[in-house]
């Protein structure tokens, strides 16, 4: 009885400690996520499948973890959203692995996912709640009040589009300058970053080569909030500044514009916050520099859309003196001039001005944030809920053409499926902008409204149209009456956002039928009727 006993409590003592073990080897350990892509080519089963492929099957051999696909998608879901994508992009073959690891277990595990064949990408995801934007206290009053520029002249009227629920969605934007504050209270909840390995020079002390990036950034990207001012581009995908002087590669200006080119694809837009010297060393245009103008050329050929600021060197780009620069022909790029912020239009005396500068925008008094001395209002005397309301010259002006140009990149791309050039870009802005006041020539004052009316009678959905449904009231505010003037077959619509997201649906089975829409947001959509052999879309605006 007695040896019985002390076996039995050698095995509990011995389990005991196992569990002691193993206890203590999972206190080293955290809950970890990974999501991987990898090409649509590929087929598979089921995730578990996925682990027999490539590098991932020694992940199998060495750790513990489960497999799932990345989303809550049904594999026809998946395929659905394939087909109404028109850029092709799918979410196939999209995974998220979950597990225990150890800080070095997530490293290594993350670098053979990342060595995976055929891979897209690979990264470890959060796993704690990210806070939403929020106001550093003390509280900020709302300034979008300040921000006349967004509304009808003397502004561009941006909220002409924000009502018709445009926004810069889609839109990937690159700028080049100096520095941006990543942790102003309107960027720090933003998709706005410097590119990877790069960092600001510690060299530039003085804060008006830094925060000048800042005061750009916020009248593009800053959160559109409670607080604060608001981004004309607020919707945009991201916003990454490739600063001119860093600590990796000291100041080179070409090769940061040769980064932020060779990072950007078809329909991205690029805005060079950038000067150099041209007669007597005033300044103009950056691409006045031939290797910035080769660039900008390589850009725009490539279907990338670059913005850029004419100078602050009240210089003459007529004058004979840049006859070799004219020679070079037209780069591409929509250079902006710096305006009075008035209904007259006239040019800044600062403004570098000719034929070569397309268009123009508020140089004077543009209200923004960033920090600079006796000038700023810094909220609870905290750097970053710093904001102005003088920021000027051809820097503000190209900031405001920059976010123009990203919402209206993202009008013609939700109509049409495609990108605008910079060249189909500066065009409509130039032929329906407000003509300028006099003065040297600055280009005209583009306008929101006149630029996506003008892409509505020059731009059409994709349709074969043989049946022209009616569709009312259009404003609506909850309700759609359709009249399919008698037609009686088998007949479906839908109903799209600007992003192509199927957001309803129904069969419609009277020739007058009534349907709600009271569970979708204010803006602008896409609805489609279509038949067996037809398809009819028209716009919708629910106000």
């Amino acid at each position: 009885m007695l040896r019985t006993f002390n076996k039995t409590r050698i095995v509990f003592v011995f389990a005991l400690l196992l569990a002691t073990l193993t206890s203590w080897a999972q206190t080293n350990k955290e809950f970890s996520r990974f999501y991987f892509k990898l090409s649509s080519e590929l087929e598979f089963s089921s995730p578990k499948a996925v682990l027999n492929h490539s590098e991932l099957v020694n992940l199998n051999e060495n750790y513990v973890f489960e497999i799932n696909n990345a989303y809550g998608f049904t594999k026809a879901k998946i395929e659905n959203l394939s087909r109404l994508s028109k850029t092709n992009f799918t979410l196939k073959n999209t995974f998220r692995i979950e597990g225990l690891f150890t800080e070095s277990e997530k490293e290594s595990f993350l670098e053979t996912l990342k060595n995976t064949d055929q891979l897209l990408y690979a990264y470890s995801a959060r796993t704690t709640p990210i806070a939403p934007p929020h106001d550093i206290a003390p509280i900020t009053n709302n300034l979008e009040n300040t921000q006349d520029y967004i509304e009808s002249d003397p502004g561009h009227n941006i909220r002409y589009a924000w009502n018709n629920g445009v926004n810069g969605a889609g839109i990937n934007i690159r700028a080049i300058e100096y520095g941006v504050n990543l942790n102003h209270e309107e960027l720090d909840h933003t998709n706005t970053s410097l590119p990877p390995n790069t960092t600001i020079n510690a060299s530039i002390i003085n804060t008006s080569y830094t925060e000048h990036g800042t005061s750009v950034a916020g009248i593009i990207i800053a959160n559109k909030g409670t607080y604060g001012i608001s981004g004309l581009a607020h919707g945009a995908n991201e916003y990454i500044l490739y600063p001119e002087w860093t600590e990796e590669y000291d100041y080179n200006r070409v090769l940061a514009t040769s980064n932020a080119v060779a990072n950007s694809t078809a329909g991205d837009l690029i805005i060079y916050e950038m000067q150099t010297y041209g007669q007597n060393d005033n300044f103009v245009l950056a691409e006045y520099e031939q290797a910035i103008w080769d660039l900008t050329k390589a850009a725009t050929d490539a279907g990338i859309v670059i913005v850029a600021a004419a100078g602050n060197g009240s210089e003459d780009l007529d004058d004979p003196f840049y006859n070799n620069y004219h020679a070079r022909g037209d780069s591409g790029a929509i250079i902006v001039g710096a305006g009075i912020g008035n209904t007259n239009h006239a040019p800044s005396s600062i403004s570098t001005y000719g034929s070569r500068v397309n268009i123009q925008s508020w140089g004077t008094g543009a209200s923004t944030i960033g920090y600079y001395q006796w000038v700023s209002t810094n909220y609870g005397d905290d750097f970053n809920q710093s904001y102005i309301t003088n920021f000027n010259g051809t820097s503000s002006a190209t900031a405001i053409i920059g976010g123009f140009t990203a919402v209206l990149q993202s009008y013609a791309l939700a109509q049409t499926g495609n990108y605008s050039t910079s060249q189909e870009l500066r065009t409509l802005m130039v032929n329906t902008g407000i003509p300028q006041g006099s003065g040297n020539n600055i280009g005209p004052f583009p306008n929101m409204q006149a630029a996506m009316l003008s892409l509505d009678n020059t731009l059409s959905v994709d349709s074969k149209s043989v049946s022209n449904f009616i569709m009312y009231p259009n404003p609506t505010n909850g309700v759609l009456n359709i009249n399919l003037n008698s037609f009686n077959n088998a007949v479906s619509l839908e109903i799209h956002n600007l992003l192509g997201q199927q957001v309803f649906t129904t069969n419609l089975t009277k020739s007058n039928s009534r349907i709600s829409v009271n569970n979708l947001s204010k803006g602008l959509y896409l609805v489609t009727v279509k038949t067996s052999n037809t398809l009819t879309t028209k716009k919708l605006i629910i106000n």
